[in-house]
């Protein structure tokens, strides 16, 4: 990653104070869902003793709105975590993006980059952030997409992770995808789009690695190479050999879009244990630092 040293630094000297504060939060969280089971059992204890069957049941409701209430109380906590990490990091890179935690990539945005070959009956996402890097506008949220299958009959998870769109303003014109090879039976009718038109797979990128990991459909008669450049091939395959993540692609005349399957929260807060855990930040800025690298490499390449 780059910068470690100078981000561990932030983390030490700016971070870790705001979320000791939030951890504060988590521990008397803790203490008043304790203190209110604790107080609830002693009185359930005492009324059961009565041998009183309605009034037994009656103890049902408040241990039903004590925990009703532990629920509420526990999302308001873990919902304000992200927030709160993503502006300390976003502060840190000293950017001109904005954060919305509830906001996501529009579906239509979704559909122009024709990499999954559905138009999901679920569409939700949250943690929206967007800007300009250089002359670029980019944008990039987590999404989760469900489509009933065809052969099963019932709803299925398509997509949960995050989805990225930077618009790049070239004279480029025409599609390229790139999907995991293992996933080639579900997107068997993005493929047959392509070859309908003339397109084809583009079977030598030029990088034998690449090539057995990822398939690539072209449009015919596209100057592929002024797309598919040999850093962004590189930081593709890399990035899915160090992860582990399955990573999909697509160009669509001037604008690139990229789906990095990730099924868990990077930042998903804890009530149970503390989350002042730097490795798990840092993970977060990764990612987030591979993004915004990646639209300053098509500033300066496009």
């Amino acid at each position: 990653m780059q910068d470690t040293g100078k981000f561990r630094r932030f983390f030490n000297e700016k971070m870790h104070k705001e979320l000791l504060e939030f951890e504060l939060k988590r521990k008397k969280l803790l203490l008043l869902m304790f203190l209110g089971v604790l107080t609830l059992s002693i009185l359930s204890a005492y009324v059961f003793s009565l041998d009183l069957f309605a009034l037994s049941a009656f103890m049902l409701i408040p241990w039903f709105i004590l925990f009703r209430g532990y629920r509420y109380w526990a999302t308001l906590f873990a919902d304000g975590f992200k927030p709160l990490v993503v502006s300390l990091l976003l502060q840190f890179m000293d950017s001109e993006l904005t954060y919305y935690h509830k906001e996501f990539i529009s579906k239509d945005t979704f559909l122009r980059a024709a990499i999954f070959p559905i138009n999901p009956e679920i569409y939700s996402g949250e943690d929206y952030i967007m800007g300009k890097i250089g002359e670029l506008f980019f944008e990039l949220c987590e999404l989760e997409i469900h489509q009933t299958s065809t052969v099963k009959g019932k709803l299925e998870k398509w997509f949960d992770g995050i989805f990225f769109h930077v618009n790049f303003n070239t004279s480029f014109s025409g599609r390229i995808v790139i999907i995991p090879r293992p996933e080639w039976q579900n997107f068997i009718p993005v493929m047959k789009d392509f070859t309908k038109y003339g397109g084809r797979e583009l079977t030598d990128t030029g990088y034998p690695g690449f090539d057995k990991d990822f398939l690539v459909y072209i449009d015919r008669d596209i100057n592929y190479k002024e797309m598919l450049s040999p850093e962004l091939i590189e930081m593709i395959h890399d990035y899915h050999n160090n992860s582990g993540k399955k990573v999909y692609a697509s160009f669509y005349d001037s604008h690139f879009y990229m789906a990095i399957n990730e099924p868990q929260d990077l930042l998903d807060a804890s009530l149970w244990h503390s989350n002042l855990n730097f490795e798990l930040i840092a993970s977060y800025y990764q990612e987030l630092s591979m993004f915004t690298k990646m639209v300053a490499d098509f500033d300066i390449t496009h």
